[in-house]
Formats: C-alpha cells, structure tokens, sequence
C-alpha cells in the first residue's frame, strides 16, 4: 500500500471517527434512559453541543486544523447557552454558528490548495516543476449537478491540481486510467468516492483533488479518454 493510499484511508476514517463516538454517546444515553438512570431528553437538551466540541477537536488534531478550531468555538458557545452561561436564544444561534462552520471550511479548503501551489513551485527558481501544470481544471455544484474531465491535454505533466466544490450538489471528476488520484477534500458532512484500485508504481502521474464538499457528493471515476469516453 502506498503513502497516498494510506492517507486517503486514515482520512475516511478520521471524518468518520467523530460521528460514530456521538452514535455511540447517545446509545449509551438512551440504554441509561430506559434503566432509569438518567434522564435522556434533558442531558441531551442540555449537553448535545459537547458532540459539537469533540468533532471540532478531532479535525483540529487530525489536520483540518481551521476547521477544527471553528467548529469547537461554535461548540463551546452553544454549550455555553445551553447551559445557561451566556444569556442568549439558542435559536439566534444556529444560523450565525452554521455560516462561521462553513466559512471556516471555506477557509480550509483554500488554505489546502495555497498549500498544494506552494508545493508544486521550485522555491530555488520560482518557476514550476518540470511536469507540473500551470492551470487548475474547477468544477462547482451548488444544488446541482457538475461534471470536470481531466485531461493530459498531450503534455508530458506528472501532477494535475484540480478543485471540486460541492454544496448540496454533486460533482463527478473523470480521471485518465492509470493516473493517481490523492484525496484532499474538505468534508462537512459530504461524501467522497475515489476509485480503490490506483496505480502503485511511484512513477505514476498524479492528480491532486482539492476544495469543499458541504452535503453533497465528490465522484472520482476513471476513464479511457483515448477512446472517446468523453
């Protein structure tokens, strides 16, 4: 298994780790309930913005750190009304909390692809690699559907940088067979899907995808461009 494969999969598994912990909380919370332990409906009415705080430090110490780090304020300050802390209606909350967690995926996904075009210039001359591409193919779907096809375009290049943007849509990518594909996505309840069986030669062109996916759906599938599955 190569470095990118791992990556791609400790990430699967890093977006799903917070979401399964708070399943797991609130079965637990409900098993008490029905014991007569606790009383379900009010510690979650009172305590449901510690799932928020727990999710937001997982990405912060998993590498989604602006992520992380909005998500665990708003957490802190919907905990801080909940419980009475911070005289404020929760319901004034929500709105303004849910703009500042998908800013700071915004802000994320950017900083992910400055990040990637620092890594594919030559500090020494300041001009790209030798095989590197100066333009980035985009695809954005906002309550809909997009598609982008990647292409070699008969250049000799080594690594393609390119940007999907899905926010209550989706985006399907289209990849040459025998390239790469190295998952960079920035995830707010979105999904995922890269092809499984990539390359394993290190000499393999690679494309890196980059930008945001906020309930929708990214779909990298490959094709053989060469003949005609355009």
């Amino acid at each position: 298994m190569t470095r990118e494969e791992r990556d791609r999969r400790r990430a699967g598994i890093n977006g799903a780790v917070p979401f399964g912990l708070a399943l797991i909380a609130v079965g637990v919370i409900l098993i008490l309930d029905n014991l007569d332990l606790v009383d379900a409906s009010e510690l979650l009415a009172g305590w449901w913005p510690v799932a928020l705080i727990v999710a937001g430090l997982w990405w912060l110490v998993t590498g989604a750190a602006l992520s992380g780090l909005f998500v665990t304020a708003v957490g802190i300050l919907l905990l801080a009304t909940t419980q009475d802390v911070v005289d404020v209606e929760l319901g004034n909350l929500i709105f303004p909390a849910l703009l500042v967690i998908v800013g700071g995926a915004l802000l994320q996904a950017g900083w992910k692809v400055r990040s990637a075009r620092v890594s594919m210039t030559s500090v020494a001359s300041g001009l790209p690699r030798p095989g590197s591409a100066p333009g980035e193919p985009s695809a954005t779907a906002v309550f809909g559907d997009a598609r982008l096809i990647v292409s070699d375009d008969g250049a000799d290049l080594d690594r393609r940088l390119v940007t999907a943007t899905a926010v209550f849509g989706d985006v399907s990518i289209e990849v040459p067979a025998g390239w790469r594909v190295v998952d960079n996505l920035t995830r707010v309840l979105g999904d995922v899907s890269i092809p499984r069986d990539q390359p394993d030669y290190p000499e393999s062109p690679t494309v890196e995808v980059h930008g945001l996916c906020i309930f929708g759906d990214v779909t990298v599938r490959y094709v053989d461009l060469t003949e005609g599955a355009r």
